[in-house]
């Protein structure tokens, strides 16, 4: 009784917090644009190499009106968090009660009779937390959201998982990367693929949110330890749609084990080849795992990681940091030991970057700092393992690219803690005493890219906003960030204008073109409007045709101060590079024409918008970075080889078995991507010997040796015409 009594009361101290508490997130500061550019570095790494700064929990928030939670974990709410620099976090799943099904967001056990049973109307729904990261995205559509979900069967409720899978679909869409999008077929029970998938891959394809599940770990009522066992039914089609099934897990020998779970903690790590476990011998096997603290504040004293302690795992080779009380605020639930953004950074220095120098080395103390490129210093070179040299030759930052080239290496950046650590140990080991040049730069103010083959500063020109100083403030820098994170298969589609005597709204659309990955591009288009007037329909479309390298030429303003005391754009022309043009408004007042040259495009907008466009500017990129984007094959396999047999697949057979046009040669391949039919497993990671490529009149795909594995192949073409 006396239990129930101050959970009651709880719940009534964190109502009345949650209506007093509403402070506003600062998501600018130094030490949040530390993290956020760190979250950008792993870019182009597997997500086996990749590091989260996560949050456990992240809907039982003082701080999030939309629940009432008796036992916190968290104190902002889920989308505050992103907004500091979280970019995963965890949701329990549960029904509402035995008569309601509808999912919602809650912590109350690990059975499937468990249900909410929260007072009525205090747990948030599932719907209500996928909006937070919608919401956060529509701002950042740069980034890649990893969402964690914690959902079981239904005791109750035999289409419970379905529910899920429904507001998966009616609230994030398109911004989900699904098993169908790395080849997986519709009703797959797919597992996660953390050796080969990217988050390159995810930006590519169009996507931004990553779904998985880890649980259950455990059946004992079944003695069923598969996770796709569990979730192989009928009425969970709908979450497997969107929500991968456990991840790929390797053991010390490369043999795969897909669909298990997330080793969590010290549990479930894999072993070497001598039996020893660590989390540092479970990430070089090509695996993920999570440091995890569940902490509430009703045990805030016994926080388990936070400080140091934070670093030390990430070094150690966990991937995901799962952590509680998240920057809590010590006045009022007491956390004086809660972990802090700061926490999670393990790259940059804390006065860096200092925003007065492009290029990056490991410093003497073992963090990132930014520095003069002219400067003089040796290079940190990678193995196609990364594995560090220190090269022995000294030289300006830009000249990294071929001396570690001539040692026969790569001009690398460390993608995480562990190999960070790595580094700094190479570096000492070797005796060298000055810093060291890695391979990261800032080609424009606020934007480093890490691990480029080549430098580029990709033309990158922003040009002021023409206007008032009325409405909001609206920049799509982001749209530019996604662009150079991916391969650059993102391009500006189509222009649209709504006016009247003045310009009411612009509508921007972006494509997303086939890269060279497993993952493949969605048949959707990403769009944003500028401007919230009802000053009619859109007029008609300018439209780029990126294969023949169309792209927005001309944007010429019109802005008239004494018409409007803000000052407003009251005329709009843009002009594509073919001499299509749309226009709108009354041409009066001062106009200028921002163009592009023989070297760029304008690609994304930035001003001021309320009723209507207040004020309008440009950003504008290289026109080589049109990418028209590749022309894909299926899945194709021909070969089933015997114990004694080699595995061929050949562009001729699938030509002569009508998978590919007639009219289709060899130099028209791009490339080609392989894997095992069975477990979709890449063909780099079975240490068969593979042979790939062009043979002349005829490009091969062949395993080099007796006993082979079953291979199927997906061919990239840069012409329409070689699909049958």
């Amino acid at each position: 009784m006396n239990k129930m009594i101050g959970l009651v009361l709880s719940l009534f101290l964190s109502l009345s917090l949650s209506m007093q508490v509403s402070g506003e997130i600062d998501s600018s500061d130094d030490k949040v644009k530390r993290l956020d550019l760190q979250g950008q570095i792993d870019t182009k790494a597997p997500l086996s190499k990749t590091l989260w700064a996560g949050a456990h929990n992240a809907y039982a928030s003082y701080q999030w009106d939309q629940g009432v939670y008796t036992d916190v974990n968290q104190w902002y709410a889920p989308e505050k968090l992103f907004s500091r620099g979280i970019r995963l976090v965890e949701y329990d799943v549960y029904p509402a009660s035995n008569l309601s099904s509808t999912p919602h967001l809650c912590h109350m056990g690990l059975e499937e009779a468990t249900m909410c049973i929260y007072m009525f109307g205090t747990a948030a729904t599932l719907g209500d937390g996928l909006d937070e990261i919608k919401d956060f995205l529509v701002e950042n559509i740069d980034e890649v959201i990893f969402l964690k979900f914690e959902a079981y069967d239904s005791d109750y409720h035999q289409n419970f998982r379905n529910k899920i899978g429904e507001k998966i679909e009616s609230r994030l869409g398109d911004l989900v990367f699904k098993p169908t999008d790395w080849g997986y077929t519709e009703d797959d029970c797919a597992s996660l693929p953390v050796q080969t998938l990217t988050k390159q891959d995810v930006l590519d394809a169009g996507r931004n949110v990553i779904l998985f599940i880890q649980v259950p770990r455990e059946y004992p009522h079944t003695g069923d330890n598969d996770l796709c066992d569990y979730h192989d039914e009928s009425n969970t089609s709908k979450f497997r749609r969107n929500v991968w099934i456990g991840v790929d897990e390797m053991d010390a020998s490369g043999n795969l084990t897909p669909n298990e779970p997330l080793a969590q903690n010290s549990s479930q790590l894999t072993s070497d080849i001598d039996g020893n476990t660590s989390a540092a011998t479970h990430y070089h096997n090509g695996n993920l795992s999570v440091a995890l603290d569940a902490t509430t504040e009703y045990s805030k004293d016994d926080i388990k990681y936070s400080g140091s302690a934070i670093k030390e795992k990430a070094e150690a080779g966990y991937n995901i940091l799962e952590l509680a009380l998240v920057e809590a605020n010590a006045t009022t639930i007491g956390a004086s030991k809660a972990p802090q953004i700061e926490d999670f950074t393990w790259s940059w220095r804390n006065d860096s970057p200092s925003g007065s120098h492009s290029c990056a080395w490991l410093s003497s103390d073992g963090e990132i700092r930014d520095y003069s490129c002219s400067t003089e210093r040796v290079f940190a070179c990678l193995d196609d393992e990364r594995n560090w040299h220190i090269s022995r030759t000294s030289g300006a930052w830009s000249e990294g690219y071929t001396i570690c080239a001539a040692d026969g290496y790569h001009y690398g950046m460390p993608y995480n803690a562990l190999e960070n650590a790595a580094l700094y140990a190479k570096r000492n080991s070797e005796g060298v005493s000055t810093s060291v040049w890695v391979n990261y730069y800032e080609p424009f103010e606020g934007f480093w890219i890490a691990n480029q083959t080549s430098y580029s500063d990709f033309g990158y020109i922003k040009k002021d906003a023409l206007g008032g100083t009325g409405g909001d403030e609206f920049d799509s820098i982001d749209l530019v960030k996604r662009k150079l994170l991916g391969s650059g298969t993102m391009n500006l589609k189509s222009v649209q204008i709504r006016s009247g005597s003045r310009i009411d709204g612009l509508k921007v659309c972006y494509e997303f073109k086939q890269s060279l990955s497993h993952a493949t591009a969605s048949d959707h288009e990403y769009c944003i409007e500028y401007g919230d007037g009802d000053g009619g329909s859109m007029g008609s479309v300018l439209s780029f045709d990126s294969a023949s390298g169309e792209y927005l030429d001309d944007v010429k303003i019109c802005i008239d101060d004494e018409k409007h005391e803000s000052g407003s754009v009251y005329y709009l022309k843009l002009t594509s590079s073919n001499n299509s043009f749309i226009s709108g408004g009354s041409q009066q007042g001062s106009c200028k024409t921002y163009s592009s040259t023989s070297s760029q495009q304008i690609f994304a907008f930035h001003g001021r918008h309320g009723d209507e466009i207040d004020a309008l500017g440009v950003h504008k990129l290289s026109n080589t970075l049109v990418n028209p984007g590749y022309y894909i094959s299926e899945w194709l396999e021909l070969d089933n080889p015997s114990s004694d047999d080699m595995d061929h697949e050949t562009f001729n057979e699938y030509k002569v078995a009508g998978n590919i046009a007639d009219n289709c040669s060899v130099s028209d391949i791009a490339g080609i991507k392989a894997r095992l039919v069975d477990t979709k497993l890449d063909y780099t990671l079975t240490g068969e010997s593979i042979h790939v490529g062009n043979t002349g009149s005829d490009y091969h795909f062949s395993c080099a040796t007796g006993d082979c594995s079953d291979y199927e192949v997906k061919y990239f073409f840069t012409k329409a015409a070689c699909q049958p």
